[in-house]
């Protein structure tokens, strides 16, 4: 796969709350989290404070289903567990995470110390901070080169990021990736990143008011536009079509037919690239490295 940049889009993080200081009467903090990242942080955090963390890696894809249950019921749930920006506000005002603008956290005192809108995401509909980020990232387009290769005649970041540094031009490597019966991207909720990148005004204000920004309006527009000209694989983020055409081709209906296809493209964060395209793509590469050793096989035959 293949990175370039088109600008600050909104970020997408992940945010930990805490329902304990200390690890309880086994002195063990049990950590939740979907991605092993912490593992780093853990190690001095058990260094610094003389207690056992217990990390539990959930894959994304089973993360809510697995950990609403526990936290609704109180049974086997976590001390400590990260969220993601996909379904961030709904547990905060769920209530899942302790009030950190409380003592002893007082986290509002550090409000200085992060981007405004990153320490806002974690804000009930109370103005107390439940959840707070680690990062804020910014945004990419992550391509398959080989597709690049074939439709556009390079594979080249630079090049290609001239060829995309527009939505006019978006459209047309769109147009011309349809041509070759592959997809632009998995589905039109891709590109509402660039919507927020331009403009992270929220779509509803305090008043309970819709606010239709020139950006926002633009957006669905052009998300109208994906889906009519059939640009899309019609796979939502992180469904298992999602992740499955990351790595090799998925079937889609169009017209009433179900037809194969390839998605040339992805809209994600850097850590996107690490935590998301990689893991998924293992399973791609251990294929290809089999089936090269089965043709190298039959030439020496």
């Amino acid at each position: 796969m293949g990175a370039l940049s088109v600008g600050v889009l909104g970020a997408c993080s992940n945010d930990e709350g805490s329902s304990e200081a200390t690890g309880g009467k086994d002195d063990v903090l049990k950590v939740w989290s979907f991605r092993d990242e912490l593992k780093e942080p853990i190690k001095t955090y058990e260094e610094k404070n003389g207690v056992k963390v217990e990390l539990t890696i959930v894959p994304i894809a089973n993360y809510p289903t697995k950990l609403k249950p526990a936290l609704e019921s109180g049974v086997g749930a976590p001390d400590v567990f990260t969220g993601e920006i996909a379904f961030l506000k709904q547990w905060v005002d769920a209530g899942y995470w302790e009030n950190l603008s409380d003592e002893p956290y007082n986290v509002d005192d550090i409000s200085d110390d992060y981007i405004p809108y990153v320490f806002d995401l974690g804000k009930d509909k109370d103005g107390n901070v439940r959840a707070l980020s680690w990062q804020t990232t910014p945004g990419g387009v992550y391509y398959k080169r080989s597709l690049a290769k074939e439709v556009l005649g390079t594979d080249d970041p630079a090049e290609i990021g001239n060829m995309m540094s527009s939505m006019d031009g978006v459209f047309e490597v769109a147009e011309k990736m349809k041509q070759k019966g592959y997809k632009m991207f998995p589905d039109e909720g891709a590109i509402r990143w660039f919507s927020q990148g331009a403009n992270p005004e929220a779509w509803v204000n305090d008043k309970n008011e819709l606010v239709l920004t020139e950006d926002k309006i633009n957006y669905m527009d052009y998300a109208k536009e994906l889906r009519e000209k059939q640009y899309t694989a019609l796979a939502p983020e992180w469904s298992p079509s999602w992740f499955e055409g990351m790595s090799k081709p998925i079937k889609v209906k169009e017209d009433g037919k179900e037809v194969e296809t390839q998605v040339f493209s992805y809209v994600l964060p850097t850590w996107g690239l690490h935590s998301v395209l990689k893991d998924s793509a293992k399973w791609y590469a251990g294929v290809i490295a089999d089936q090269k050793a089965k043709h190298a096989d039959s030439v020496e035959a």
